[in-house]
């Protein structure tokens, strides 16, 4: 059975750790500056000894994983680079850092990767199905991708292999579409927040729209899911939602920029040119 440790007892350090317990491998060592956080993910896996050594946890295990934020990866590196890798497999979860970080580790034997997953991670306790499906973005050298590949597998997931350059623009990708539609969803609650709803009604009221709208996208694409009056034309229902996003700033300038990226989408679906100009300027008016 192989094992592994886990750096950085977060909340996809702990959700990896339990889907990869859950899949059959077995949990070394839980290292994490937070005491209490490591006993966290020991109890939810019920696999692992709890330190706050990162050279202890990575020197038992065969495979460890570096689930530490992006910024603190380079002292995870340099602390533990004095140990020999040979054996070993070394993985960073970042979604912007390839592999290329690890290399003091490589030089000490490691065969090193990263391994990020496309998804959200907003509990520590998510059922290990999560990565059932996913995505695993995945790059670095030929033996530590090919058990990352294995890994993967073996959670549910599928893997997507990037080379080092790819690595900033397929997360940029991934945090645009998840965390801007989150900013987006926020300022549409607090719009209908105005008019006396609460945050428990707004969810419900856009659950079924939202469902619908992905729905669409997944089988008909972006170009053919886009309705609304700006792929109609409609000037009259723009200059309204207008006359309502300027009393909000910051809603008016996400209203202003991605009605004018809409336009693009319109003029793919054959809207005429005079209309977009029409309302290209309507947009451009303060």
């Amino acid at each position: 059975m192989r094992n592994f440790s886990i750096l950085g007892a977060g909340r996809l350090g702990t959700t990896l750790a339990r889907a990869l317990c859950h899949a059959g491998y077995h949990l070394k060592y839980i290292s994490d500056v937070i005491p209490e956080r490591a006993r966290n993910t020991r109890r939810i896996t019920g696999q692992g000894r709890v330190t706050d050594d990162n050279r202890r946890a990575a020197s038992r295990a065969e495979i460890i994983f570096i689930c530490v934020p992006d910024d603190l990866i380079p002292s995870v590196v340099e602390e533990i680079s004095t140990l020999n890798f040979e054996g070993k497999y070394v993985f960073h979860t970042s979604g912007t850092l390839s592999s290329e970080i690890l290399k003091p580790l490589a030089r000490k034997g490691a065969r090193v990767a990263s391994f990020h997953p496309a998804q959200t991670f907003s509990e520590p306790l998510t059922d290990p199905g999560i990565f059932e499906h996913i995505y695993i973005g995945l790059e670095g050298d030929a033996e530590a991708v090919e058990l990352g590949q294995e890994l993967a597998e073996k959670v549910g997931a599928q893997v997507l292999l990037l080379s080092p350059a790819e690595k900033p623009l397929y997360h940029l990708s991934l945090s645009i579409a998840s965390n801007f539609l989150v900013v987006l969803l926020y300022e549409v609650a607090e719009l209908l927040k105005t008019i006396g709803l609460e945050e428990k009604a707004i969810v419900e009221i856009l659950d079924p729209l939202l469902e619908r709208t992905l729905l669409n996208i997944k089988n008909k694409g972006p170009v053919s899911s886009l309705t609304g009056p700006l792929v109609r034309g409609d000037l009259e229902t723009v200059k309204k939602h207008l006359s309502i996003t300027r009393l909000h700033p910051g809603l008016d300038r996400i209203y202003r920029a991605m009605a004018a990226e809409a336009l693009k989408i319109a003029r793919e679906r054959g809207l005429p040119e005079g209309k977009i100009k029409a309302l290209k300027r309507l947009l451009e008016r303060k």
